[in-house]
């Protein structure tokens, strides 16, 4: 364990030393403090100007599950980006072959941040919240989330062989986001064009807190992992 402790806290610092990956991974806390004052603002002038009871109120629900999902996302995106960082260097075999061992290093650079990305997705929407939240619905959501943001990292690192390439994939990841408005603005069958994304029966179980929504977001979501996994463990020699 103190390995992978020690790995933990070396992917922290280099984290902490990139000014980029530090505005990325505060980018959940300033959608944040957007959404939860500036938006009841903004929602007050439209309904002013277009003389209507509500614009933006029935949507804010909508935007506590992007700060959920935004958060490990983010997150998970800095890590994948000290991976191919070290993997361009060439450090990752050297790890590998040390007391951390490959299972070392896969937990301390991608299973232990996705489980902190949960815990923190769970305090941003307490704090930020526009929406009424049940504890179950946002710890449930938040798993979610964490899978989601773990799925990520993996498909970052095993697709990508430099940081710039990462980037330019992160855009194509962004897709994960694509299913939670879809049952806000679609309402016919065409709605069920999305149901191979985890994103629309995440926003499912947050609307009607169905477990069997939560189910089978979980499922979908972890269905990548381990074609995912298996690119990764080859890639870290």
């Amino acid at each position: 364990m103190k390995p992978v402790i020690s790995s933990f806290g070396m992917l922290v610092r280099q984290i902490v030393s990139d000014g980029m990956l530090i505005v990325v991974c505060f980018a959940s806390v300033l959608a944040g403090f957007f959404f939860r004052f500036a938006l009841p603002w903004l929602e007050g002038v439209l309904c002013a100007y277009f003389r209507e009871p509500s614009i933006l109120e029935p949507y804010y629900r909508l935007f506590d599950m992007v700060l959920n999902l935004l958060t490990p996302y983010m997150l998970c995106f800095a890590t994948a980006m000290v991976m191919l960082d070290e993997y361009d260097q060439n450090m990752i075999g050297y790890m590998a072959i040390t007391p951390l061992q490959k299972s070392g290093y896969i937990l301390s650079h991608l299973v232990v941040p996705a489980v902190l990305s949960a815990l923190v997705s769970i305090l941003l929407v307490y704090l930020f919240h526009l929406s009424a939240w049940s504890w179950p619905v946002l710890i449930g959501t938040s798993l979610l989330s964490g899978v989601s943001g773990f799925t990520v990292a993996l498909f970052l690192f095993a697709f990508s062989h430099n940081k710039v390439e990462g980037m330019a994939m992160a855009k194509l990841s962004g897709l994960i986001l694509l299913g939670l408005p879809i049952p806000f603005f679609v309402h016919s069958n065409g709605q069920y064009l999305f149901i191979p994304l985890p994103s629309y029966w995440m926003a499912r179980f947050c609307l009607e807190g169905n477990v069997v929504f939560f189910l089978v977001a979980l499922v979908l979501s972890m269905a990548y992992i381990p074609w995912f996994y298996h690119q990764v463990t080859r890639k870290i020699i």
